[in-house]
């Protein structure tokens, strides 16, 4: 009689436990999803990426998907969605919202074990453009005009110039980090504007770079090295490159 009871209990629980199940799926909402994924993820990435994931979440994601409940989000058309995206957003963005919103549907998944087969939301083709390389007479015309103007900024870009570094990278240098002694410059830091987590106020923040390989030493090559040698007799070690 207790095996009887016992089976009929299991049954009952499982029923109960599956009507839990889709109430859950109908109440819980991708906004919902979006914000457990981001508390799961703020202290795995830097608060540069975290603050791009956000920006990109509430910028482009939860105005069309936000009320959407996770039953719903079964059935919608993420591939239409990213479509639609693509006519007036850079190739950049358009990636970084399919790698995020892919991320958190993967997360739903596997928490709320719902159906979405997020392998088959695909990559929409992108027309990337090619990078146009100056020429030698464009970078001989950009860099005596430079020269000719004797601004921080203007400086900044000959120095980009002759070393290739990023304009996150250059910002974001002190004057300490240059060495005419050795002719190197010390790549150690770099400075993004990023947005804060609530709205769309922006704050400065300065952090290493997101890979080991950017953090590296350049060359000084002798016509930077005369540009750089009269710049830093101005300058204390603590002074940022581009003051100001």
């Amino acid at each position: 009689m207790s095996l009887i009871f016992t089976k009929e209990g299991e049954e009952r629980m499982k029923i109960l436990e599956k009507i839990k199940v889709n109430v859950q799926n109908y109440r819980i909402k991708f906004n919902d999803i979006a914000e457990e994924w981001l508390a799961q993820k703020e202290n795995e990435i830097k608060q540069s990426t975290y603050a791009n994931y956000r920006y990109l979440i509430n910028k482009y994601l939860t105005p069309e998907l936000g009320k959407i409940s996770i039953k719903k989000l079964e059935e919608y058309n993420y591939n239409q969605f990213i479509r639609d995206s693509v006519e007036n957003l850079s190739s950049k963005t358009v990636r970084d919202i399919f790698i995020v919103l892919k991320s958190i549907l993967k997360f739903a998944t596997k928490k709320y074990k719902c159906n979405i087969n997020v392998e088959e939301i695909k990559m929409p083709k992108l027309n990337i453009e090619n990078i146009k390389v100056l020429s030698n007479r464009e970078k001989n015309k950009l860099e005596k005009y430079c020269l000719a103007h004797d601004k921080l900024r203007n400086m900044g870009i000959v120095i980009c110039l002759y070393t290739g570094l990023r304009i996150g990278e250059i910002c974001a240098m002190k004057w300490k980090d240059i060495d005419l002694d050795k002719r190197e410059i010390y790549v150690k830091n770099t400075l993004q504007r990023s947005y804060e987590k609530e709205g769309d106020k922006t704050k400065i923040i300065i952090d290493t770079p997101k890979t080991k390989n950017s953090i590296r030493s350049i060359p000084i090559s002798n016509k930077l090295y005369v540009i750089l040698k009269e710049l830093k007799s101005k300058y204390t070690e603590e002074d940022y490159l581009l003051t100001r």
